[in-house]
């Protein structure tokens, strides 16, 4: 898998490695990004977190409507993406703390990386919604106060 790392010149800005996030859709991208994830964690003795989006873009909270079975959908999805990241960690040892939310997912991946103030935000180069890298992981990276990988797709 090919990795490109945005990273910052500015020293008070460098890594706080202690804490990596990474966030996940369930997409083959989103499994090699959280598998490079989890590897640097278990190197690094780092802090894993995990985090899947429900868009609300494109599934709002609608009460009593056709739409709210494609919204409890979506968040059983980011509870599954959350869960198989915890399995494929487990297998190493390495602990992670997962949550999902609701939003626009590259605010709320950066609003989680300051909460956990994470030194390393891991994407995937694409995944399961509309917009691809040059939407939630280039905004993501265009953003972030600390370091953004991104996993790239194999060649």
């Amino acid at each position: 898998m090919g990795i490109v790392l945005y990273s910052y010149s500015d020293p008070c800005r460098r890594p706080r490695m202690s804490t990596i996030l990474i966030a996940t859709d369930g997409s083959e991208y989103a499994r090699s990004a959280a598998s490079r994830a989890i590897e640097l964690a278990e190197e690094r003795g780092a802090r894993l977190h995990v985090i899947c989006v429900v868009d609300r873009r494109r599934f709002d909270e609608p009460a009593l409507s056709s739409s709210e079975l494609a919204t409890i959908y979506a968040e059983d999805h980011a509870a599954v993406c959350v869960a198989e990241v915890t399995r494929m960690a487990a297998e190493t040892g390495v602990t992670v703390e997962g949550d999902t939310r609701h939003g626009i997912p590259h605010e709320v991946i950066l609003e989680y990386a300051d909460e956990i103030d994470a030194g390393l935000i891991i994407v995937g180069e694409h995944g399961d919604h509309e917009e691809h890298f040059s939407g939630v992981g280039q905004k993501v990276e265009e953003l972030a106060d600390c370091d953004v990988m991104v996993v790239t797709a194999n060649s």
